[in-house]
């Protein structure tokens, strides 16, 4: 596992073992013990606050809908049990909709493995309950599946809308057809369909990192391999350094197949092209953003004067 990614663990110290005090407030904190709770509070609040009073209006506009009997049209009856998959097209459901984004934005400023699993599940619920995803719940979701190492379901959550979800004959208001239904696809297939002039903002970034992460454990693995045919280390310690190493990406535990040291050369090199067709594809479509991921400070600085 690489370090400094999203687990579980106490938000003072750090600690990874089982963090048991949980915030009450905003649910998605966890602490060591109560004195790290305390601790942690003067600079906790400014995020659990927003938190709560945002979950508060989730619930409340949940319970209003669920509670709501309708009164045409344009506000059928109970929206949760008869039109799933249909929401923000019935206009008595865009409150509550607005309240769950809401609340997804503000949870996700914390970064906690609770906070970013919460957001996760809101965004899928929520296109769950609205196809059309007219507030761009789709577009949130594969930063939450990197940061919990799900790389797998994040190249298949991703795969499905530059494929099928792109096709102009779907019809995202059919319920009977397919949807998000993609699983274990190979990651290792060309990258062709995230390249396109519309796609490679939205597609190729994420997709450009799952593929780095790739490409990087591959060519640590080839080097603890030429350390073994140097003949200066045995293989126990070679297998030992291996053990130690912190893999980047969580694609291996499904496919092991992908370690062999057989064809590793050609991987790497596949991986390669890959990367650099993401990386000038998505140059192609936003010049600016690989230079504001190294340094993103000339761009969010304000102007002094405007004239």
């Amino acid at each position: 596992m690489v370090e400094n990614v999203i687990v579980l663990r106490c938000s003072l110290c750090k600690s990874e073992n089982p963090p048991d005090n949980r915030c009450s407030s905003c649910k998605v904190a966890r602490y060591c013990n109560k004195e790290h709770q305390a601790s942690d509070w003067a600079a906790h609040k400014t995020v659990c606050t927003p938190i709560k009073r945002a979950r508060a209006k989730l619930e409340k506009e949940e319970l209003k809908l669920r509670n709501d009997a309708g009164n045409g049209i344009f506000s059928p009856p109970y929206t949760f049990e008869n039109k799933v998959g249909h929401f923000w097209g019935i206009l008595s459901t865009r409150d509550y909709m607005r309240a769950r984004i809401d609340y997804v934005i503000k949870v996700l400023r914390l970064d906690t493995y609770d906070a970013v699993s919460t957001g996760l599940e809101c965004l899928r619920d929520m296109l769950h309950l609205c196809r059309s995803d007219n507030l761009g719940a789709r577009d949130m979701i594969p930063g939450c599946y990197l940061r919990l190492e799900q790389d797998q379901k994040c190249y298949d959550f991703i795969k499905w809308y530059a494929t099928e979800g792109s096709r102009g004959d779907y019809s995202y208001g059919n319920m009977n057809l397919p949807f998000l239904n993609l699983e274990n696809e190979d990651v290792m297939e060309g990258v062709a369909v995230f390249c396109g002039e519309w796609k490679a903002a939205d597609y190729g970034i994420p997709i450009t990192l799952i593929k780095v992460r790739m490409l990087l454990d591959l060519r640590d693995l080839r080097a603890s391999s030429a350390l073994l045919e140097t003949g200066k280390l045995n293989f126990d310690t070679i297998q030992h350094l291996r053990a130690r190493l912190h893999s980047r990406s969580s694609i291996w535990s499904a496919r092991p197949d992908l370690l062999s040291i057989e064809g590793l050369d050609e991987r790497i090199k596949m991986l390669e092209d890959q990367t650099e067709q993401l990386f000038k594809a998505v140059w192609k479509a936003n010049e600016y953003f690989w230079e504001a991921i190294l340094d993103p400070r000339p761009f969010s600085e304000i102007p002094s004067t405007y004239s």
